[in-house]
């Protein structure tokens, strides 16, 4: 009985922790986190296709190095490590789009609360049975870590011709 505890306990434990470390990573890396959020809201189907052989590559390392002894495992727990920070910055990013999208619909708001609610709406997407668990969480974790991908390597999405000209009549 006392292993039910310390399994649902050490769930729950996890589930009211990670809104605080989106909402953690929105105020230590905002500049990271907001370039992931445009990709994540202007590109999301490059952001997906990106993120396929990325999450592949990850996969792959962890797959083919995990049984070997040693240095294999120690690069495949490194590999996983670098893939599951790399997803919870992209994580990060979707809190900060759903925040900005979560803002029109809450009276009063700052964004910090706003950034509880989206990381809260996510961990919820992501938990519902069946259509959570094995679509949306897939799917959008595949996107992340291509958002999360391009937001450290500063990729930003060209601008429209629509922002070129409003950017040119303000000058």
């Amino acid at each position: 009985m006392v292993d039910v505890y310390i399994v649902v306990y050490s769930l729950l434990g996890i589930l009211i922790c990670l809104p605080a470390l989106l909402v953690a990573l929105n105020l230590l890396m905002p500049h990271i986190t907001a370039r992931i959020e445009t990709r994540l809201e202007q590109t999301p189907g490059k952001s997906f296709f990106l993120g396929v052989p990325v999450t592949a590559v990850f996969l792959l390392w962890i797959a083919i190095t995990a049984n070997i002894p040693g240095i294999g495992q120690a690069s495949a727990f490194l590999v996983a490590f670098l893939g599951m920070g790399l997803g919870t910055l992209g994580a990060a990013g979707m809190t900060r789009l759903l925040a900005k999208r979560v803002r029109p619909l809450t009276n009063p708001s700052s964004e910090a609360l706003n950034w509880l609610r989206g990381a809260v709406m996510y961990e919820l997407a992501c938990l519902f049975p069946i259509v959570g668990w094995f679509l949306f969480a897939p799917i959008v974790g595949i996107t992340v870590i291509g958002a999360a991908t391009f937001g450290l390597l500063g990729w930003l999405p060209r601008p429209t011709v629509s922002e070129q000209v409003a950017v040119a009549g303000n000058q």
